[in-house]
């Protein structure tokens, strides 16, 4: 189960919240019921001490306003003091009633065996202010060492769990990224997981392309130099004036056009590659009707094939209803380059199969044909820029391995994707996904 660090964090504050007012109910409850408690009984001792001493100088008085004014100087704002008849009832009261804690102590007032009047004093140990300053005073040691241990917590698991791997990342990005190697690991399952399983997938990418550009690098010095190379040598030979043979000659130009048409066409591939993978390239969309459009687009295959033994069988599972959003000049390159491939490493006669079906929200042309028999593990290379699955025939017939690739960023550029795989009635397969407008 994926936890992400802000659910993390939440549940640790949470705890530690608890745990602080757990720790706080705790000595609190200490508090009360040891030093207060204790206080507490010492007050209690001391207010019964004080009315049985005021109650025997009461005594001596001879009425009651005597002993009122006697009485008068022990009250204030702590103590209570008030006279009772022989029921019970108050007198006369003076001083401050107790808010929070009521300390009672009651004794009588007898003169000659005889009980005049009951006595009682109402005391309050400590104000409400007064109890909690105490209650800091003699706990804020602990407060002090607590809020200290959770601030060390904090920090602690924040350092583990965010700015020790952010700054492990951090020393993995001053080194060179082409250098770096990239181990299997199991990745956190939080933000920082996913940002560094990023950060490896990046160096990967950035890898990738390094060597593909390396690749590209030597595809174009060889596909370069080789027509080069002929076009030098038949130049040479018809520039020394030692080939007088009209035949000879003419073979020579024709043999420097098609390398230099070769030439301009590798060019040509090199633009195309280019163009569609600039994101700031103008792009033509427009929403058509799939059917009419895949139709209009395979039609010119339909017909007898230039030169070539070749025909397309169409299959269309869908109706006028889906639309799609398409640039039209470019999938027809798209098409262009699939069938270009089928015709260069297919089987001759050549059969081109073509089904189009809707799934979902996606629109499927799976393009199938003879004769062309690629490994299972090399399937999705197909793709990779300048990548070739026989060299050597592929410069045959004049592959450049930019083809594929160029599918794959048209395809993107339409939000939609490609795949190769192997039919199960058939040599080889290409499936186009296209998004489905939907209205």
């Amino acid at each position: 189960m994926h936890k992400s660090i802000r659910f993390k964090l939440s549940v640790f504050f949470l705890v530690i919240c608890l745990f602080f007012v757990t720790t706080l109910l705790l000595s609190f409850v200490i508090f009360f019921r040891n030093d207060f408690r204790y206080d507490v009984v010492k007050e209690e001792q001391y207010y019964q001490n004080t009315v049985s001493r005021l109650a025997e100088k009461a005594s001596a008085s001879k009425d009651e306003r005597s002993i009122e004014r006697l009485l008068t100087p022990y009250a204030n704002h702590r103590m209570q003091i008030q006279l009772l008849d022989i029921k019970g009832n108050v007198l006369w009261s003076l001083g401050q009633s107790p808010t929070i804690i009521n300390i009672s102590a009651k004794d009588y007032i007898i003169t000659r065996g005889v009980v005049r009047y009951g006595l009682r004093i109402n005391g309050m140990n400590l104000t409400r202010t007064e109890v909690f300053e105490e209650y800091a005073i003699k706990y804020l040691w602990i407060i002090l060492l607590l809020f200290t241990f959770l601030f060390l917590l904090i920090a602690f698991f924040l350092h583990l769990s965010i700015t020790k791997p952010v700054l492990a990342l951090y020393r993995r990005m001053e080194n060179d990224p082409l250098k770096m190697k990239i181990r299997a690991k199991d990745y956190r399952h939080d933000e920082i997981g996913v940002l560094e399983k990023r950060f490896d997938q990046m160096i990967y990418r950035l890898q990738t392309v390094d060597r593909q550009q390396q690749t590209m690098l030597a595809a174009i010095s060889h596909d370069l130099k080789t027509p080069l190379t002929s076009i030098i040598t038949y130049t040479e030979r018809l520039s020394s004036g030692k080939v007088s043979d009209q035949k000879k000659q003419q073979h020579y130009y024709e043999v420097i056009g098609r390398k230099a048409d070769d030439i301009r066409d590798l060019i040509d591939k090199f633009q195309d590659a280019a163009l569609v993978t600039d994101l700031n390239a103008p792009a033509d969309f427009q929403v058509v009707s799939a059917s009419k459009f895949w139709q209009s687009v395979l039609e010119p295959y339909t017909e007898e094939w230039d030169g070539v033994d070749a025909k397309l069988e169409y299959d269309s599972k869908i109706d006028n209803t889906p639309t799609v959003r398409v640039d039209a000049s470019l999938i027809n390159r798209l098409i262009a380059n699939i069938m270009g491939n089928a015709i260069k490493y297919g089987a001759r006669p050549l059969i081109v199969h073509v089904y189009i079906t809707q799934s979902d929200n996606d629109l499927k042309v799976k393009i199938e044909n003879n004769g062309m028999q690629v490994p299972e593990e090399k399937l999705q290379l197909l793709f990779d820029r300048f990548y070739r699955g026989e060299p050597s025939r592929s410069r045959e017939k004049g592959g450049s391995g930019l083809g594929l690739f160029i599918c794959r960023e048209i395809i993107e550029k339409h939000g939609g994707s490609i795949r190769a795989y192997k039919p199960w009635n058939n040599d080889f397969g290409i499936e186009l996904r296209l998004p489905v407008v939907i209205s």
